[in-house]
């Protein structure tokens, strides 16, 4: 089975949500938003999967990666959270080892050509973990278990710890 393939049937046995409406989303709207904010044409947009809180849609690319596009389902979306939560991945990708997607933009309101608060993000490569564990060795699954605790363990220390 090929990558695209494969991706749609992880993504699609992985929603629970898929008799719930979609987002009334222009997708030229949104290829004209992302070749407009990265700088390169898209040419290909197709929703990989959507959440009780989000629409995940993959974005491609003439030239250079491909990236995601994270749009909130709730239109009322309070555009301070959005702020906090890629406040929250840039934090961590400066202040950690932790690999988190890059923001490229986004935007936590609807007053923006696509009507919907939006993150466009870095898409990482990687496969779901419940896909793959059950075919892991003993040693693999130790590995991965110890990546775990670590990035818990960083999670407590002084890299999270604020004071006002």
């Amino acid at each position: 089975m090929d990558n695209e393939n494969n991706e749609s049937e992880i993504f699609r046995s992985s929603s629970s949500n898929d008799d719930e409406p979609t987002l009334d989303l222009d997708l030229n709207a949104l290829q004209q938003l992302a070749s407009s904010r990265l700088n390169r044409h898209c040419v290909h947009t197709r929703r990989l999967t959507k959440g009780l809180y989000n629409e995940i849609y993959l974005l491609q690319f003439e030239a250079g990666p491909d990236c995601i596009a994270r749009l909130s389902c709730d239109l009322n979306h309070p555009a301070a959270k959005f702020a906090s939560e890629v406040a929250t991945m840039k934090y961590i990708a400066q202040n950690t080892s932790i690999k988190v997607p890059e923001v490229y933009d986004w935007d936590g309101t609807v007053h923006n050509p696509i009507k919907i608060p939006y993150i466009l993000m870095e898409r990482l490569p990687g496969q779901h973990l419940y896909r793959v564990w059950d075919e892991l060795t003993v040693e693999k699954k130790k590995c991965v278990l110890s990546q775990i605790v670590d990035t818990l363990l960083l999670k407590r220390s002084d890299v999270f710890t604020w004071t006002l």
